[in-house]
């Protein structure tokens, strides 16, 4: 096996005039927000497609495991796996070039392994050079790169473009290569000591998007805050998904925060209720974590009533007075789905007949799903018993109704988890998930799963105020699992049939 370092090909120039050239009609192709994704361009009547997926899909600044990216280059039409791909990744960490690197596979498929070492602008390739054009690859269909990629917490961007197809010497027409650009957030950990009544507590922020800064414990308000660089030009990121996360954990033995279900939380003064904050008192058992989310619609709302030269975010969350709903929407841990309920009545009533509405959206796009959806639901009690379950319960361009009635008042349960999507008759088990909530009996059920401020009229942005206060998915009887695998990384997002299996 050859070592190679920053190997940039000069000869690809005059290769151009030896081989055949490859005529297309390029296509970008754009990935915020999951951690798998196919990208398109058309060369001639062939949908070359690109596989990108990412593991693992949970990575943060003090991961250990091996972090990959797994390629498989496939025609969409046929779900034929294109031999000889050559393509070039371009990977950037804000102003900094992080690696400029052509690749090859014989097989269509390639993993690259990434390695913590070296500096910015330094790393190193070990891998197998093809003897054509000089691409880096293996009969292993693997190659390893050394240097700080994936490392550190922030924002990368992996652009790409494809080189030569089917034939080592089959070069595409350069003028206008197919390109495609992902952008991958690790997430950036850090640990802070804050002071109430002279008593310190450790509390950990993991941003899951940027790296934060300001972080600061205001003990009369009990409120905490920080901020997040983020770049407010619209015409960066409407056309793709994007999704931040950010995750607080707060000891519990900080009592004046954490002994409540309730919190108040905004972004940039703009309050997030629903679904766009989770607390969960279960997963860590000595913490409360609070996480908070939003979504490319959200930002593009935000965005119109952003003052020009903003660069970032402040966030804050406070404690409010309990107030646990019925939960009109919940979110899944993994795969990114919304899920909706309507209940008809909309008065829940005990031992009476609620018919229960589900309907599955896509929670980075908030589009409806159009293809079938397989998931489980369960009706849990305050010992978090199952008391009412349906399993492989099928819903139909991504809509159900499942009749419900529970026996008595008090505070239940729901879990529903999503086995798999299928599209055009095959399932796709790659994003399933599993999403809680709470139905309360008695109790009018409301829909509260959107910015409150889409008139533009943003919160208080020097204090969260009770008006403003959010009621989250928060299951006093049922353990939260927590939204990160799809939000952990902006990474990629499953836009066509032909997923492959690793």
């Amino acid at each position: 096996m050859q070592l190679h370092v920053k190997s940039i090909l000069p000869i690809v120039l005059g290769l151009f005039v030896l081989s055949s050239v490859v005529s297309f009609i390029p296509q970008k192709a754009f990935g915020d927000g999951f951690t798998q994704e196919n990208v398109q361009a058309n060369i001639g009547n062939r949908v070359i497609t690109a596989f990108i997926k990412l593991n693992p899909p949970i990575i943060t600044s003090d991961s250990s495991e091996d972090k990959t990216l797994q390629f498989r280059f496939f025609d969409a039409n046929t779900n034929t796996t294109i031999n000889n791909v050559s393509f070039f990744i371009n990977a950037t960490k804000g102003d900094k070039i992080l690696m400029h690197e052509l690749f090859y596979t014989h097989t269509g498929y390639l993993t690259i392994k990434f390695q913590p070492g070296g500096e910015n602008g330094k790393y190193t390739v070990y891998g197998d050079p093809d003897p054509v054009l000089g691409g880096l690859g293996s009969q292993t269909d693997q190659v390893t790169v050394m240097g700080p990629i994936l490392t550190e917490g922030g924002l990368y961007h992996f652009h790409m473009e494809l080189l030569a197809i089917d034939y080592a010497n089959t070069i595409i027409n350069q003028t206008n290569p197919p390109k495609f650009d992902s952008y991958l957030s690790v997430g950036d950990v850090s640990m802070q000591d804050v002071t109430y009544q002279n008593n310190p507590y450790n509390t950990t922020l993991i941003s899951y998007y940027d790296k934060t800064s300001n972080f600061n414990f205001d003990e009369s308000t009990k409120q905490f805050s920080w901020n997040m660089p983020f770049d407010w030009d619209v015409n960066r990121f409407q056309d793709r998904p994007i999704f931040i996360h950010e995750e607080l954990r707060v000891p519990k033995s900080l009592t004046a925060f954490s002994d409540t279900p309730t919190y108040a939380a905004s972004a940039q003064g703009y309050a997030l209720t629903g679904s766009r904050i989770i607390v969960d008192p279960y997963t860590i058992g000595d913490y409360m974590i609070v996480h908070l989310f939003l979504n490319k619609f959200d930002l593009v709302n935000m965005a119109k009533t952003i003052p020009s030269g903003t660069t970032g975010i402040e966030f804050k969350v406070a404690p409010e007075k309990p107030n646990v709903q019925s939960s009109a929407s919940l979110l899944t841990d993994f795969g990114g789905w919304n899920v909706k309920l309507g209940w008809n009545p909309k008065n829940l009533e005990a031992d009476s007949q609620n018919n229960l509405n589900i309907s599955f959206y896509d929670s980075f796009t908030e589009k409806q799903v159009t293809g079938d959806v397989d998931y489980d639901l369960q009706i849990l009690d305050k010992d978090q018993s199952v008391l009412w379950s349906k399993s492989d319960a099928i819903a139909q361009n991504g809509v159900n109704t499942q009749t419900i009635n529970l026996p008595g008042n008090g505070i239940y349960g729901i879990v529903i988890k999503v086995k798999s999507i299928f599209n055009n008759g095959v399932p796709d088990t790659s994003r399933i998930g599993m999403a809680r909530g709470n139905v309360v009996i008695p109790s009018t059920v409301t829909e509260n799963d959107s910015l409150t401020q889409t008139d533009g009229q943003s919160t208080n942005s020097s204090n969260i105020t009770p008006d403003n206060a959010t009621i989250p998915e928060f299951g006093p009887v049922a353990s939260i699992v927590l939204a990160i695998a799809v939000m952990s990384m902006v990474v990629f997002v499953a836009k066509t049939r032909g997923i492959p299996k690793f």
